[in-house]
């Protein structure tokens, strides 16, 4: 495998046109001449900010969680005070409490992990509270919540200059099964749009005092429109939730940006239909979202421009189906908080991997509507072995750093930084 990769220079300014091909030039597989490039001489990447993200996800064991597999995670006490300082011994992070730990080292998080996006170049990750874990109310009582290992999460991505944008999702949650006594019990979605509307408004109003720079959202869980186990009564109860949510959210911080429904763009799935339900319930820019989450991976080789969208006619998934998206949600932003390309489902090995990963992101990047896309998923290939995303990362089981990642690392600390 001939893998070469020519930067322009880490971390510089360059010009928005600069051509892919002096970014990430030779990448081919054994069959491919060696000169093939990235994309066609004529592609350009455009210069976006703050671009590329990754999921940071603070529930779940290693390697699918971000704490290392030594963390005590344990809550400081008294639960530190928000302020106006995050780090050093006086900071909201870092300051050790009288059991003696801080956020910061009652829930150590994992320095791979973390080195794993910083040196990615990302600047924005989606990372999602746990309801069942974080949520406590209805277990101890109105107003209890437990936000130590989201904090940690996010001091440590403060730490590296990266934002998170906050996933909040309708369940699972713990509440008591027998009033008066200790017996949580794990349910998949909040009782009510209300129930739900009170952890929205709790992470926001946490989000707005604590890290005041999260502000922007997606709501109500993931893949919504085909995720008929945490929404099983269907259109009406999506848009009840999505409704509650957001008032929520915008009520606990009125400048919070709120991005609906994590759209799955697979399958035979009509996304325009789900959006057109969604408006007919009263559902729409304003009283569930300001923008759009969807999860689309682009084909390689990139499809013609004008291809339509699937389920159209002779459609496929390409950069018409965002132009669907937002005409059909009436919004103008979108954010793709999932790619992936997944071998060999999407492509045949890891060097076409790096092919579509750089064109992808340079189709994306052109697209000023769309806000920033997320790679999913960086180095977590160890918790899907025999799932989708298996054989889709950029760092491998064995931690080796594949291609792609050079290649979007390269993206991502030139243009996209």
């Amino acid at each position: 495998m001939l893998f070469a990769v020519l930067f322009a220079g880490c971390g510089g300014g360059s010009a928005a046109g600069t051509p892919i091909a002096a970014v990430a030039n030779t990448v081919a597989a054994p069959s491919a001449p060696a000169s093939t490039p990235v994309a066609t001489a004529a592609a350009t990447v455009t210069t976006r900010h703050s671009f590329v993200g990754a999921f940071y996800r603070p529930a779940g064991n290693p390697p699918y969680g971000v704490f290392a597999a030594n963390s005590p995670q344990t809550e400081p006490s008294p639960y530190p005070t928000p302020g106006s300082v995050l780090f050093g011994a006086a900071g909201y992070c870092d300051a050790v409490q009288a059991n003696g730990v801080s956020i910061t080292s009652g829930f150590i998080v994992d320095p791979t992990k973390v080195a794993d996006i910083v040196n990615l170049g990302v600047r924005w990750t989606r990372s999602m509270p746990s309801a069942f874990l974080d949520d406590l109310s209805h277990v101890f009582g109105p107003g209890t919540y437990a936000f130590g290992d989201f904090d940690a999460a996010q001091c440590a991505l403060q730490r590296s200059g990266i934002t998170p944008v906050i996933s909040i999702e309708a369940g699972p949650v713990q509440y008591n099964a027998t009033l008066g006594q200790f017996s949580p019990h794990s349910v998949p979605v909040y009782a009510t749009p209300a129930d739900f509307a009170g952890w929205c408004s709790a992470v926001a109003a946490h989000e707005h005092q604590v890290f005041p720079t999260a502000t922007r959202f997606t709501i109500p869980g993931n893949e919504v429109n085909d995720n008929a186990a945490l929404f099983p009564a269907g259109n009406a109860q999506i848009a009840a939730y999505t409704a509650a949510c957001y008032a929520a959210v915008k009520a606990a911080n009125p400048a919070a940006f709120v991005y609906g429904f994590e759209l799955n763009m697979d399958g035979s799935l009509n996304v325009p239909a789900f959006l057109g339900a969604m408006t007919s319930l009263g559902c729409g820019p304003g009283t569930c979202y300001d923008g759009i989450a969807m999860h689309l991976s682009l084909r390689y080789p990139l499809r013609p421009a004008g291809t339509p969208c699937y389920p159209n006619a002779g459609g496929d998934y390409t950069l018409q189906c965002i132009a669907d998206v937002r005409a059909a949600a009436r919004i103008a932003h979108v954010l793709i908080t999932e790619t992936v390309y997944p071998q060999p489902a999407y492509v045949p090995d890891e060097a076409t991997k790096a092919l579509a990963v750089a064109a992808s992101f340079a189709a994306f990047a052109a697209d000023p509507t769309v806000d920033g896309v997320l790679y999913a998923n960086v180095d977590e290939c160890a918790s899907y072995p025999t799932g989708f995303f298996a054989g889709g990362c950029l760092i491998s089981t064995t931690t080796a750093v594949l291609p792609a990642y050079t290649v979007l690392a390269g993206l991502a600390t030139t243009y996209f930084y």
